[in-house]
């Protein structure tokens, strides 16, 4: 079974929803977002979006709808320079815990 992910990506005043359908734990789908937002080395949402989704390997796809099946919920903010993840139950994002806050905890066995 895979663990299905949404990215919500944050930048001046739009937001944009990606979906990512297996390795959606933090130690997939965060570090990857993690260590590419360092490689990228910027913050700028379109330069993240694209590099995201032109990387067909990977298949991140971009989602007009949150899914009702996803394991967690990540957002990128580029206009304050976070990432973060929750573990959620389907789409019912009310209804979620905090697992990581900070980029570092991605990399890293808790």
């Amino acid at each position: 079974m895979s663990t299905r992910c949404q990215i919500k990506i944050t930048y001046l005043r739009q937001d944009v929803l990606l979906y990512h359908h297996w390795d959606g734990y933090p130690k997939g789908v965060g570090a990857d977002l993690t260590l590419r937002q360092k490689e990228l080395n910027t913050w700028d949402g379109n330069i993240i979006v694209n590099n995201l989704v032109k990387d067909i390997k990977d298949e991140y796809e971009i989602s007009y709808q949150v899914h009702t099946d996803i394991d967690y919920w990540y957002e990128i903010d580029c206009n304050r320079k976070t990432i973060r993840c929750w573990k959620v139950k389907g789409y019912n994002l009310s209804d979620h815990a905090e697992v990581i806050k900070g980029e570092e905890s991605f990399l890293h066995d808790d």
